[in-house]
């Protein structure tokens, strides 16, 4: 039970995390390469942060499914489940191509936002290394 909590936590601090590093990177994109670029930032960070949640909440999902059928021969996935997932995907290509070809956006400030999960990825990791050396010294 300790370690879905601990898994729930480090789950919020990735959102968090990755919230911050686009807004960081839309602050940067602003100042540096105009308005539309610290928008584009935004946006894809918008898109990366959604997507993440999907992802999380679909895979959630299919955990609880997979307990709720543990032992059962034939595992039934509902429908629902699988549109979920390209519904996923399909909406968040279709933002991609509206903030680029109808929006105008700059392409390389959309992608960054995109990627915003990688600095948030990097951010916990050392949140942990940082917090697991404080729990390693007070045992």
């Amino acid at each position: 039970m300790a370690a879905e909590t601990d898994h729930a936590a480090i789950e919020r601090r990735l959102e968090y995390f990755l919230v911050a590093a686009g807004l960081v990177m839309a602050v940067i994109s602003a100042i540096g390469w105009g308005i539309r670029a610290g928008v584009g930032a935004a946006a894809g960070t918008a898109i990366c942060w959604l997507n993440f949640r999907w992802l999380r909440q679909g895979a959630a999902a299919l955990v609880e499914l997979g307990r709720a059928q543990a032992g059962v021969e034939k595992v039934h996935v509902p429908k629902k489940v699988h549109a979920k997932f390209i519904g996923r995907v399909a909406l968040l290509l279709l933002a991609a191509y509206a903030m680029l070809v109808w929006l105008h956006l700059p392409a390389v400030a959309v992608l960054c936002g995109l990627v915003a999960v990688v600095p948030a990825v990097v951010l916990e990791a050392g949140y942990e290394l940082i917090l697991g050396e404080h729990r390693w010294k007070t045992q």
